[in-house]
């Protein structure tokens, strides 16, 4: 019998309660919620993690692969899944529209292909406008407001029934740059209404926006991390929903002046004992934002924290049979 040297144990209560808070947080009536379960449903099972959010009131779901919308198909999700990342590859596209997966159009491309296939296959289909309101990756810039409404008027195959953006910096204090972005959104999506283009959802907020900016709300918002119990600006009221369990793999004794991890990270000031586990970054622990390596600033801060740790007991703790013990030297992804 094989035993596994790691395990996740999720507590479904601290979900449960994750799930009435946030709809606590709702300020319109009618709104919708998109449970976002991408990369495996944020690592707890992307199957039992949807269903249990279904069984709880949550019925639209973001993805971001052709795997992940199979997977959940195949498992008898029959509900409303939005694939959030657009496609062109027309196998790509014949997959999805299979599948009744409501999809991503970012270009007139993407809108020609997807109509075309749904045509192909006697189908009216549903999809998202994505505009690109400062993310700079996929999206209509946020002055297509012509290019758009040709293409709805041209594609008759699909029923636009939504229009959304992306908070790049969601989490920075400073909100000026995520207050412009919600302009820009507000300006294109009123400017398709005085056209006579009107949308069932729209939404910009992710879940620290969601918190952070109840005036950005709009009708409709992608919550991902607020679900894991970690969202930016919401409090404290979240809870933690999961516990990880790993098993130690060696014990080893070292001396002093011995060195721990990459970059020769930690000296062993004394003769010390240390336990080695097998996991790290795969499994998240260690992570850190990465730093922004073109502004100033965020250099300047990283060398900060790097010296202040010098002088500080700023350690990741792990518990080891009910005592807490500090992770030694840095971990690296390779």
């Amino acid at each position: 019998m094989v035993k596994f040297l790691k395990e996740l144990i999720v507590n479904k209560e601290n979900l449960l309660f994750n799930i009435k808070e946030i709809k606590k947080r709702i300020t319109k009536s009618n709104y919708t919620i998109i449970a976002v379960v991408k990369g495996n449903g944020y690592g707890l099972g992307i199957v039992p993690y949807t269903k249990f959010l279904s069984e709880n009131g949550i019925n639209f779901f973001g993805i971001s692969s052709i795997e992940e919308a199979i997977n959940l198909r195949d498992s008898g999700i029959n509900e409303n899944l939005i694939i959030l990342t657009p496609f062109i590859d027309k196998s790509e596209v014949e997959i999805l529209i299979k599948n009744n997966i409501i999809l991503t159009i970012d270009s007139y491309e993407s809108a020609k292909i997807a109509n075309a296939i749904a045509k192909e296959q006697n189908k009216t289909i549903l999809a998202h406008i994505k505009i690109d309101t400062g993310l700079s990756r996929y999206g209509f810039t946020y002055s297509s407001t012509n290019e758009i409404y040709t293409i709805i008027k041209e594609c008759n195959n699909i029923i636009f029934e939504g229009i959304f953006s992306h908070l790049s910096n969601s989490l920075a204090k400073d909100n000026s740059w995520s207050i412009l972005q919600f302009n820009r959104f507000t300006k294109i999506t009123n400017e398709l209404k005085n056209l006579g283009i009107k949308f069932k959802y729209e939404h910009i907020c992710n879940s620290s926006g969601f918190f952070k900016y109840p005036n950005m709300h709009l009708n409709c918002a992608r919550i991902g991390s607020a679900f894991l119990g970690s969202a930016y600006g919401s409090g404290n009221f979240l809870k933690h929903i999961g516990t990880f369990h790993t098993k130690i793999s060696r014990i080893k004794q070292l001396s002093k002046g011995d060195i721990i991890g990459y970059g020769n990270s930690y000296i062993v000031n004394k003769s010390t004992k240390i336990a080695i586990i097998h996991t790290g970054y795969f499994d998240g622990i260690g992570i850190t934002l990465e730093d922004q390596r073109f502004k100033f600033l965020s250099k300047a801060k990283r060398v900060f924290i790097d010296f202040k740790k010098l002088f500080s007991n700023d350690f990741i703790y792990l518990k080891i049979n009910g005592k807490l013990y500090k992770v030694l030297g840095q971990i690296r992804n390779v």
